[in-house]
């Protein structure tokens, strides 16, 4: 029988995480398969996933990439090689709690109209709000959640053209409302999540450049002329404010300028998502941190 799970898991240079996620993994007690891509890492990452792998439950293929596919991308590639009803994506710099696949499990088959669940990130969670009755939240972090394959499919998976990482995970849950499915938040279902932000001496380039340039892609698609302000309240912080380094307003602004060559991509079929949805809020995005 086709187990009711595929976890998918992109790796790179994620050597570090690998022991503690794979032993976390080893407590999953439902039937799942999983499929790892290494995006061309240079520190150790697939010899040791090789090794940590055979101890593992359940049936696993490694894939290797000779290059970096980024998120989006990778986890496309992953989804094409399973076939069950359900797809976890998981961050290779997380650890999980005992029941936590399981409960979201049980949540998205409650009700055949969830797209996505997502489980509850510790130390760190996402600032976003959610109805406390139906757990019904604006969108789904893709670092520790449970998509329903047709939901995925529907909507064509991650825009892997546009987001190379960052912001692609509200960009599908978005798309995912305006489908008819349904974006959950499951607060009984956690997963350790060791994030850049409480990651002593890691550099965030990636993360500021990505999350600006993604940002002005989802105020492009989704936006409307009530956003307005919240795009230049994000543009004001980000290139005048004292919050950033000027190192940091230099991404900006390389970012800035990039992004121009991909508008005709974004704008292209735009028509499609234009619509609003009560659950569309910018204001819960980094535009608006």
């Amino acid at each position: 029988m086709t187990p009711a799970v595929d976890l998918l898991i992109v790796f790179h240079n994620s050597r570090r995480w690998i022991s503690d996620l794979m032993a976390s993994l080893r407590e999953i007690s439902i039937p799942v398969t999983a499929y790892f891509l290494d995006n061309a890492s240079t520190d150790g990452t697939p010899d040791l996933l090789a090794t940590e792998v055979q101890s593992l439950p359940f049936r696993a293929y490694v894939l290797r990439s000779i290059r970096n596919n980024g998120f989006a991308h990778g986890i496309n590639l992953l989804a094409g090689q399973g076939r069950a009803e359900f797809m976890f994506l998981l961050n290779p710099d997380t650890r999980l709690e005992r029941g936590c696949l399981e409960t979201l499990l049980a949540r998205a088959s409650s009700d055949a109209r969830i797209g996505i669940c997502e489980a509850k990130q510790l130390p760190r969670e996402h600032p976003k709000t959610w109805d406390r009755s139906t757990g019904e939240t604006s969108w789904c972090s893709g670092a520790a959640a449970l998509i329903r394959r047709e939901a995925f499919d529907e909507v064509g998976g991650f825009d892997a053209q546009l987001f190379f990482m960052y912001c692609e995970d509200v960009d599908l849950s978005w798309k995912l409302w305006l489908k008819g499915w349904k974006c959950i938040y499951v607060p009984t279902a956690i997963v350790q999540h060791f994030t850049q932000d409480i990651v002593q001496h890691k550099r965030r380039t990636l993360e500021n450049y990505f999350s600006f340039r993604n940002s002005l892609f989802l105020y492009y698609r989704f936006g409307t002329r009530n956003d307005r302000g919240i795009l230049w309240s994000f543009l004001r912080k980000r290139m005048l404010s004292n919050a950033y380094s000027l190192r940091s307003k230099a991404l900006f602004a390389i970012a800035l300028v990039d992004h121009i060559r991909y508008i005709p991509v974004v704008l292209h079929g735009g028509k499609e998502w234009e619509h609003g949805h009560t659950w569309i809020r910018l204001n819960e995005t980094s535009l608006f941190l």
